[in-house]
């Protein structure tokens, strides 16, 4: 499968969930695992795009300018290690507002494929939330579900439900595994 695009989930995939909300930035905590695999991604001419439900504002828990500190201050985790993230979006309403950019709805998605030419059938998502797994099945997405953060209960709940994913312990794992499969894999 040719891979060009591989979206991420934020919040137990890139650094470590804080339920129920990451609100401030010194409790950012980048997994071990991400700097080496978003610089495989990159070193791979694969575009990375990270997709985040952010209800935590629409609660009115804290502002959008404090998200965005955050939100900076885990990209400049993740890309330690001298991969890229290319473009990050947020959702910032809360569950009950019923927006379209909310996870599983897909406007995050729609725009990024929008604003970046993105081919879907080129794309592959990794994360660990139902909301996650429901969003990669309706774009037809492969899903990579990691075994951390909201991974195990999401594992349970895809198997009851029969939504499709793909178990990996972390991004690292999933990157390995995105690369070994991609056509004209040179890695």
């Amino acid at each position: 499968m040719a891979i060009s695009t591989v979206f991420l989930d934020r919040d137990g995939v890139i650094n470590e969930d804080k339920p129920p909300y990451l609100i401030r930035a010194e409790d950012v905590a980048i997994h071990k695992d991400v700097p080496g695999a978003l610089r495989k991604l990159t070193d791979a001419g694969i575009r990375v795009i990270v997709v985040s439900n952010q209800g935590a504002i629409g609660r009115g828990l804290h502002s959008r300018e404090n998200a965005e500190r955050i939100f900076r201050k885990v990209i400049d985790g993740a890309e330690a290690g001298g991969g890229k993230i290319d473009a990050w979006y947020y959702c910032p309403h809360a569950p009950e507002e019923g927006c379209s950019c909310r996870k599983p709805r897909t406007g995050m998605f729609e725009q990024a494929v929008h604003e970046h030419g993105i081919r879907l059938e080129e794309a592959v998502f990794v994360g660990d939330g139902f909301g996650d797994a429901v969003a990669a099945q309706t774009l037809g997405l492969p899903f990579y579900l990691v075994n951390q953060g909201w991974g195990p209960g999401t594992r349970v709940e895809c198997d009851d439900k029969q939504v499709p994913y793909i178990p990996v312990a972390n991004l690292g794992e999933a990157v390995i595994n995105i690369l070994n499969n991609r056509e004209g894999n040179n890695i």
